[in-house]
């Protein structure tokens, strides 16, 4: 027999793994930066605009008509809002995160007449500027950094998120489906998606939940839907723990009858 130390020895090469690629640089600020009363009064300037709109007197209409027989709120989650001071002043960027963040604010106003009580708001957005996050505060809301708003989602929230990528969605909705919510549609991640189990969050919602149309203000809230839970109706995660319990149950009925065939 060769000694030890003539043995060959075959060692396990580690896996090569791919690191995640670093986040894009910030863009470069071409326009001044806002104070917090600068965005301030631009919000009351759009919150005036926004009131005499048809869109907002639907969503009223909307929360007000269809919430008593549907599930009650107790907090509500906003993400992605994007940011009120564009790094190039866009007037078009600001107004649609001035229009989002109204909105939002409007269905919680009309939550909180039917819950009879206040709600607590976050928001989770990275592009949020010292001075957004002053303005926010200094409105009574919480301003969090990710995944809190995140792992912030109860089946007793609304869950605000207009035009997000995939990946956020799904993590919102990893540790339970919301009571509300507001986002990209079924239908149209239906057409898109090439993996099958991609935000089946929203399929499960899709499939169990009242559904209606967010009210129109041009491209703003396109392909969104408002996804409302049925009062009385199972809360579920969004792992899919009840279809995992169903089949728990079936595999043991077929087993129980094997028993007694036996």
């Amino acid at each position: 027999m060769p000694a030890a130390d003539a043995q060959e020895w075959t060692f396990p090469k580690p896996k090569k793994t791919r690191r995640r690629p670093p986040p894009p640089p910030a863009p470069q600020r071409t326009a001044p930066a806002m104070s917090a009363s600068a965005i301030r009064a631009e919000h009351l300037s759009a919150k005036s605009d926004w009131a005499s709109s048809t869109c907002c007197t639907s969503l009223r209409e909307l929360v007000a008509s269809h919430g008593p027989a549907l599930s009650p709120v107790t907090s509500a989650v906003c993400l992605g809002l994007g940011t009120f001071d564009p790094h190039d002043g866009s007037c078009e960027s600001k107004r649609r995160t001035h229009r989002q963040f109204i909105a939002f604010l409007t269905m919680v106003e009309e939550l909180e007449k039917l819950a009879g009580t206040k709600i607590e708001c976050i928001f989770q957005e990275p592009l949020f500027t010292d001075a957004e996050r002053t303005f926010l505060t200094g409105m009574g809301y919480r301003v969090v950094d990710h995944p809190v708003a995140c792992r912030a989602v109860t089946a007793d929230s609304l869950l605000y998120g207009v035009h997000l990528y995939r990946e956020l969605y799904e993590e919102a909705l990893r540790a339970a489906l919301p009571a509300v919510f507001v986002g990209t549609d079924w239908d149209t991640w239906d057409g898109v998606l090439l993996e099958r189990e991609a935000v089946q969050g929203v399929r499960r919602m899709h499939e169990r939940y009242e559904r209606f149309a967010f009210p129109e203000d041009g491209i703003t809230f396109s392909s969104t839907s408002v996804y409302w839970r049925p009062r009385g109706a199972l809360a579920s995660s969004k792992g899919g723990g009840e279809e995992h319990s169903r089949a728990e149950n079936e595999l043991v009925n077929r087993l129980d009858k094997v028993d007694i065939d036996a």
